[in-house]
């Protein structure tokens, strides 16, 4: 654990009674008992913490099955331009998830999850009455830099409120909360939009999907001012009076032997501090978790986004029979995601990465012999395998599990935020190429190519990866 020395010995000389050691005592008995509590409280405050993934799930469901709509509300749109548009929710996230991370360990989580909020709210709404693309863009790309950065903050609550088995299965399970959103905004937000103007293509569909989304932020809000700070991050901080009252607050634990003040001993760190996580000492966890996380991003993002207007443009089996097709492969993800939770402790995460990333392959490169004869049952039976198989590896859990297992309080935020800031890199990059890509090699070159990447990337996980269950850090490998 990085303590700033000068600093701790300035304070605790102004608090009589305090010893250097005393201090440090202190902190290392807050996370020990944190990270061996089983109690309720905890997961009502990761729920509202991880809210922002109802919202992510919101909005890649129904926009995605609102971009035939998108397209036809400005139809000189190029290729090139559609693809930005639809991409740059992308763009904001991979900035948002980078720096948002960084301001998650300097200014903290809490502070963090109301501001994203805030800027959410007012991002949605404007995106939703933009008067063309470009407009739609800028307003997009904010709201996404609030998600980015949000996200990573969620994790890092899943981290420090709870003990160290419970972090497993709850980060294993968080795709089921996810896909258990997106069957959520199906069925009772595109359904009825769908019923309303018998059509998927109308204009107003994507408008009302944007103001329902800030709407949902909103609530979201008023839900997040009523939770405490990350009491590993307030202690880490030197804070340890005001980490003993969020203890009892949320443990009823009454910690009096730990000193009752409130110091400043941990440097606050420069921009620099966001590349520190870059050493020797993890290179194994980098490598395997970020090209996992890319991989994820890259095929998730150029098939399973793309799998409605796949269905309803390319294969043209009408609105409805997507409609009912996209709900019955989400339902399988979420299924997949309650299994995960389950197979995580179970299996392991190395294990999970590889048969996640194998499983997708096959299933793209399957999909890829069904397509071109419009076989749509079987295009709908491999793109809800496909689902499944990227539930349980690096892009649907594994890589968050592992990358926020490699690091402490101290660094975490930062670590979570370039995991993120991969995955949506790859969103970037997928969302834009693929319409792109599809209309000049094909739908059938392209699952071609990504099938192979999976190949690859299964490769470097059986070689390079590691399991989060036997993983301790420095700042988190205390005895309990």
């Amino acid at each position: 654990m990085y303590i700033n020395t000068s600093r701790l010995i300035a304070n605790v000389a102004s608090q009589p009674g305090y010893t250097r050691e005393d201090i440090e005592r202190g902190i290392k008995r807050i996370y020990q008992v944190v990270l061996a509590q089983s109690h309720v409280t905890p997961y009502f405050i990761i729920g509202i913490a991880i809210a922002s993934l109802f919202l992510d799930a919101y909005d890649f469901s129904a926009f995605s099955l609102a971009t035939a709509a998108f397209k036809n509300t400005w139809p000189w749109m190029s290729s090139a331009l559609f693809g930005f548009a639809i991409a740059s929710i992308q763009i904001g996230a991979t900035i948002g998830a980078l720096t948002g991370g960084w301001l998650n360990d300097r200014i903290g989580r809490r502070n963090m999850l109301i501001l994203n909020m805030i800027l959410f709210v007012a991002m949605a709404i404007g995106a939703g009455l933009a008067p063309d693309p470009y407009t739609f863009s800028i307003f997009r790309i904010l709201l996404g830099y609030a998600l980015g950065a949000d996200i990573v903050t969620g994790f890092s609550y899943i981290f420090e409120f709870l003990e160290f088995n419970k972090r497993l299965v709850f980060s294993g399970g968080f795709d089921a909360y996810w896909f258990g959103s997106v069957v959520f905004a199906i069925v009772f937000i595109v359904f009825p939009l769908y019923f309303a103007l018998h059509s998927l293509t109308h204009p107003i569909i994507w408008r009302a999907i944007m103001v329902i989304g800030g709407i949902a932020a909103f609530i979201i809000l008023l839900f997040r001012s009523r939770i405490p700070e990350s009491v590993l991050w307030i202690a880490y901080r030197g804070r340890l009076a005001t980490a003993k009252r969020i203890i009892k607050q949320v443990y009823g634990i009454d910690l009096q032997d730990v000193p009752d003040v409130d110091l400043d001993i941990h440097k606050v760190r420069g921009f620099r501090s966001l590349f520190r996580i870059f050493r020797r000492s993890k290179w194994k966890e980098l490598t395997s978790t970020f090209i996992g996380t890319f991989e994820g991003g890259i095929e998730f993002y150029s098939f399973g986004f793309y799998t409605p207007y796949i269905l309803l443009v390319l294969s043209k089996i009408g609105s409805l029979a997507t409609l009912v097709s996209t709900t019955i492969i989400n339902v399988a993800g979420f299924a997949a995601g309650i299994a995960t939770a389950y197979l995580v402790p179970r299996l392991g995460t190395k294990n999970l990465y590889v048969i996640g990333t194998l499983g997708t392959g096959i299933s793209m490169l399957a999909a890829s012999f069904v397509l071109p004869p419009k076989i749509v049952p079987l295009i709908v039976f491999f793109a809800t395998t496909f689902l499944v198989f990227h539930v349980m590896g690096p892009n649907g859990v594994q890589s968050y599990v592992m990358i926020n297992t490699a690091y402490g309080p101290s660094e975490r935020g930062t670590a979570g935020g370039w995991n993120y800031f991969f995955s949506k890199l790859a969103a970037v990059v997928s969302s834009f190429w693929a319409p792109i890509l599809f209309s000049s090699i094909g739908v059938v070159n392209t699952l071609h190519f990504l099938a192979t990447f999976a190949f690859i990337t299964a490769v470097i996980g059986a070689v390079l990866g590691f399991d989060a269950r036997k993983y301790r850090t420095e700042e988190e490998a205390i005895p309990t």
